[in-house]
């Protein structure tokens, strides 16, 4: 029986993705309930179930190449540790299986597939550890810009109200470091995707998107410190939605209109 390298990696990575992401579901539908879950997309950005999506796309796009002994070795190792109830390290273990597969495919979608493969554990893993180390300063960082912009100024990760009613608090979750790694995500995909080059107009692009998804983070935290009496409505469900589609809709408007699919270069 011929086993496929494709069909290998896809069923890594289903697997892989489902178990590192399985604590945000469970958190999601213990916390909102089935629909809300669902119309939430399970606590999961949308960025990343389209770089799943495209992941997948890819690798069923690669050549029909039978699995080298190697092959399996990787998804035995890989199997193993998504046995451990640990998701993050999963998440470990996907970074593995997209460093192998980048530097043993050769050009073309297989390749390409490692590559978003690694950029969704970004977003996923590798910035939850970048706040487990570096978590005061990146939160004094935002919390300073907040603070400059409502006009109170900041100690260390809070910022006191315009109107001097109490203080903004900033929590890892209201980082820009999160939306950046999505923005960034975000512009691998659709590099990998179309198959484009990291050209001059990819990278404008890039720091575009980075810009718009920190100023609209900043944006919604300043308005807390700004009219605190509707933090419930900016901070609550409506407000989180609202940013992130907001942010969802910026990016991929700015990247639809820097990156075009005719200069590809098939790597």
């Amino acid at each position: 029986m011929n086993v496929l390298r494709r069909q290998i990696y896809c069923g890594v990575v289903a697997t892989g993705f489902a178990n590192g992401a399985s604590d945000r579901v469970a958190e999601a539908l213990a916390r909102d309930g089935t629909i809300s879950a669902l119309l939430e997309m399970f606590g999961v950005s949308l960025v990343v179930w389209l770089a799943l999506g495209v992941t997948f796309w890819l690798f069923m796009d690669s050549e029909p190449e039978r699995a080298h002994r190697s092959d399996f070795y990787i998804a035995g190792l890989a199997g193993f540790a998504f046995l451990v109830p640990l998701p993050q390290l999963s998440w470990l273990a996907l970074a593995g299986v997209a460093a192998y597969l980048a530097l043993t495919s050769r050009e073309g979608p297989m390749r390409r597939a490692a590559v978003v493969l690694g950029a969704i554990t970004v977003p996923m893993f590798w910035a939850r550890m970048a706040f487990a180390v570096f978590g005061g300063p990146i939160l004094a960082i935002d919390a300073r810009m907040v603070g400059w912009i409502v006009g109170t100024g900041a100690a260390g990760n809070t910022v006191p109200f315009a109107d001097g009613s109490g203080v903004v608090f900033l929590l890892p979750a209201c980082s820009s470091l999160t939306n950046l790694s999505l923005a960034l995500l975000c512009g691998v995909m659709i590099v990998k995707f179309y198959g484009l080059n990291w050209s001059r107009p990819v990278v404008r692009a890039v720091v575009a998107t980075c810009l718009t998804t920190v100023a609209i983070n900043l944006a919604r935290i300043s308005l807390i410190g700004l009219m605190p009496a509707y933090y419930d409505i900016i901070h609550g469900r409506v407000g989180i939605l609202l940013a992130e589609w907001t942010t969802n809709l910026a990016v991929m408007a700015i990247y639809a209109g820097a990156l075009r699919p005719d200069e590809q270069i098939h790597a």
